[in-house]
């Protein structure tokens, strides 16, 4: 599968391109290169399986709003962040960064992904850090 950043190597405007294109006003001209070079960011992965709004981020692009949730190993509220997940899509954040560091880390985030279909991200330390401490009991 070709990433964002091989497309716009060879020329190719994908999709994704074609929208951050139209959202942040400018040409796809001016974002081809800059995705290229790596200065512009399209986060996209190809194997979610909803379709979610891509945003660009990086140099000359327009600031984001990011939104931090997640357990942690003193309150597993998977509920409680399904909330907040649906909150920041309904405010029209641009991102959301899943923290969880406690309970089914893996069952967590896709609960989460699937209640927010805009660009979400993780930490994979946090999940490395957790599968640690639960080998070690």
């Amino acid at each position: 599968m070709a990433t964002q950043m091989s497309s716009a190597r060879r020329g190719i405007a994908t999709d994704e391109m074609k929208r951050v294109a139209k959202d942040e006003d400018v040409t796809l001209d001016w974002l081809l290169p800059k995705i290229a070079s790596g200065s512009i960011i399209i986060p996209s992965n190809n194997v979610r399986p909803q379709k979610i709004h891509n945003v660009g981020i990086g140099k000359g692009m327009k600031t984001k709003v990011n939104v931090n949730i997640g357990t942690s190993t003193l309150n597993v509220n998977v509920e409680e962040e399904v909330e907040k997940a649906k909150v920041a899509v309904k405010y029209h954040a641009d991102t959301i960064m899943d923290l969880s560091d406690g309970g089914d880390v893996g069952s967590i985030r896709r609960t989460l992904l699937d209640a927010a279909p805009i660009t979400f991200g993780t930490v994979p330390i946090y999940e490395a850090y957790n599968f640690g401490v639960e080998k070690h009991k």
